[in-house]
């Protein structure tokens, strides 16, 4: 398990998504933490979320990384994702 500490603010859904990439596993969170106080309820800042850590890549991890990374150099998240400036589809810009 490793830990996660909530900025003011957070819900269980926001962890959710921060954690593991998408808001389904806002249960399992619960069920891991029985101290946090439900859905819809807002967690106190500071609070110590115990989590395990997914495999692969998460939002989290790809804005963590976002100026160690090579593939968005200049520390944009959306650089080389096609929502840089310049970018085209189909010869269109």
């Amino acid at each position: 398990m490793a830990q996660y500490t909530t900025e003011s603010g957070q819900t269980i859904f926001d962890l959710s998504v921060q954690l593991y990439g998408n808001a389904s596993n806002a249960v399992k969170l619960l069920s891991d933490n029985p101290t946090l106080q439900g859905f819809g309820k807002l967690i106190p800042g500071g609070t110590v979320v115990e989590y395990t850590p997914p495999l692969g890549f998460t939002v989290s991890t790809f804005l963590s990384n976002k100026n160690k990374t090579s593939n968005t150099g200049t520390g944009n998240p959306l650089q080389g994702s096609g929502f840089d400036d310049g970018f085209t589809i189909n010869g269109f810009y």
